[in-house]
């Protein structure tokens, strides 16, 4: 049925006649995603004929039987859920549809992520509202950025804007480019990829490439059978992509699928500037509304000049399943209430859960320790250049490899992978380094640099303190359990005293470590870092003393 030519014209036929028809109902995309996901979906199609023979109505739907679950083609891929009826069909073909759904199939419910229009719930609700076991409906504002030519003139005429674009041209060639053949896109898809999955599990706590083998595969034929309503992008500097869009098209409308950017070179605004050329070149191509979806995004409001209503939409097959939904959705939402009041981030709650769960009670003995009687000793060491000399690069080690760190998987209780690696994407974006070695698809030694330090703050003491000009600090090392042993701390230290040095700028490097860490301590000394002092810190019944000894300058 997918392959037949005449069901195909007359799905297009009714696609463009639907007035709330989105790229997500077309032939190509949906055609697409059962072709890709069909070990998993099997598709699943309620039409409605008219006595020509001709469709005016079509639900495209697929059912994973392993789950008993019913969903829209796409799934979370589709940004938008919704049917196809021609004008003055919906109600009918709704609720003939629906019944001949339940013939079929036991339905506990069926989501709609967003229908494109807050219309079309009042629609479903007076087709299914008595039929099913009732609907939950919700609505949310969608942010959308109308392309006004005298708007994006005045944005790239910004004395900041210009600023952003001329520190980036000093770096290097600087390009916008819409990809248009599959050799331009399989030269940067990986990059992006790892961009994309990077700030997603840091902020999203996903990794949606990573954790979905087959989504690069569905974007790749995507990007091959929607040559007309697919708008991939992205710039370059030095033939390197540093930001990217992709996006597909409903009519005037392009709609957001992923902006990607490069934490590397986050003081420019690397995905801001990206928006910016991209908004330029959509208005060229006759598109007038870029669709921000929906989503709370802030940063997206900073974009968006317009607003409207879509709805979230969910169908129960009965009304227990419905009962037990709103049930447990108002309990979520009354703790989410109170958590805010608290004044607490809902992520840390997902920290704190995670964290607690993997908790021994030794850590808790260890914090009363702690409070009544602790004492910490932090010894500073320094090398100059000519410790530089007796080291070299070591191919096993990787700067700046987001690969690398999405292979992160916590080795002690206090660890999770959300805030290791939310952690690393605000250093890199402040410009630090990490030096990493993966074994066996995991990562198996860390360790940070941060180039022409002024001061530092030992949070194990306390203290801040002072580096003089030409200064890199080493800091936070970390080796799983699995992994110790194996020389791969000396490595880290040796490869990246050879990469500092060789900026002729600097002078000294710095390295910090606790006087009972005695491997660490052990290997630091052996390799001819010389002791510069130590910062202290002392807790007795919860009342804290701190003191440097020699005196060292304190930041």
């Amino acid at each position: 049925m997918l392959a037949d030519h005449r069901f195909l014209t007359l799905w297009h036929s009714l696609y463009d006649a639907c007035p709330h028809a989105t790229v997500f109902q077309s032939p190509n995309f949906v055609r697409t995603w059962y072709e890709t996901y069909q070990s998993e979906w099997q598709p699943v199609i309620v039409e409605s004929r008219d006595s020509n023979g001709d469709l005016i109505g079509l639900w495209l739907l697929a059912h994973n039987p392993l789950s008993n679950t019913l969903a829209h083609a796409g799934t979370h891929q589709a940004e938008y859920h919704t049917w196809l009826a021609s004008p003055g069909h919906d109600i009918s073909f709704l609720s003939n549809a629906w019944d001949a759904l339940n013939r079929h199939f036991t339905v506990p419910m069926l989501r709609f992520k967003y229908l494109p229009t807050r219309a079309l719930g009042e629609i479903l609700r007076a087709a299914l509202g008595n039929r099913s076991g009732g609907i939950t409906l919700r609505t949310h504002g969608r942010p959308l950025m109308n392309l006004i030519p005298e708007d994006i003139k005045a944005s790239f005429g910004k004395k900041s804007n210009k600023s952003r674009f001329s520190r980036l041209r000093k770096l290097g060639k600087l390009e916008f480019r819409c990809l248009r053949t599959a050799a331009e896109l399989e030269a940067v898809l990986d990059d992006l990829i790892v961009y994309y999955d990077f700030r997603q599990s840091a902020i999203n706590h996903s990794a949606p490439f990573r954790e979905d083998p087959r989504k690069r595969v569905f974007h790749n034929r995507l990007f091959h059978a929607m040559p007309d309503g697919r708008y991939v992008t992205a710039t370059y500097l030095d033939e390197h992509p540093i930001a990217a869009f992709w996006g597909s098209a409903s009519q005037k409308t392009v709609h957001l699928g992923m902006l990607i950017h490069s934490p590397f070179l986050a003081e420019h605004s690397p995905g801001k500037l990206h928006i910016m050329q991209l908004s330029e070149y959509l208005l060229e191509q006759g598109i007038t509304v870029l669709d921000l979806t929906p989503g709370g995004d802030s940063w997206k409001e900073r974009f968006a000049n317009a607003h409207d209503e879509v709805a979230e939409a969910v169908v129960y097959g009965s009304t227990w399943t419905h009962i037990r939904a709103v049930v447990t959705e108002s309990l979520l939402r009354r703790g989410k209430q109170l958590v805010s009041l608290a004044g607490i981030q809902p992520t840390a709650v997902k920290t704190f859960l995670e964290t607690f769960r993997r908790a021994r009670p030794g850590s808790a003995i260890r914090k009363l320790n702690n409070w009544y009687n602790a004492r910490r000793e932090f010894r500073i060491y320094r090398g100059d250049r000519l410790l530089s000399e007796r080291f070299f690069s070591d191919n096993r080690i990787h700067c700046n490899s987001l690969s690398d760190l999405l292979s992160f998987e916590p080795g002690e209780p206090w660890q999770t992978r959300d805030s290791f690696l939310s952690s690393a994407l605000a250093r890199l974006e402040q410009g630090e380094f990490v030096y990493t070695i993966e074994i066996g698809n995991r990562l198996a030694h860390c360790g940070w640099m941060v180039k022409h330090q002024a001061t530092s703050y030992m949070t194990e003491v306390k203290q801040s303190m002072a580096f003089p000009p030409g200064s890199v600090a080493l800091y936070d090392y970390y080796t799983p359990p699995c992994y110790r042993g194996q020389g791969l701390y000396r490595a880290t230290i040796g490869h990246m005293l050879h990469a500092a040095f060789a900026d002729g700028q600097i002078q000294y490097a710095y390295i910090s470590v606790l006087a009972d860490n005695l491997p660490s301590l052990h290997v630091i000394e052996s390799m001819g870092f010389e002791y510069q002092g130590s910062l202290f810190w002392e807790c007795r019944f919860g009342r804290e003393r701190t003191w440097s000894h020699p005196p060292l300058e304190q930041g």
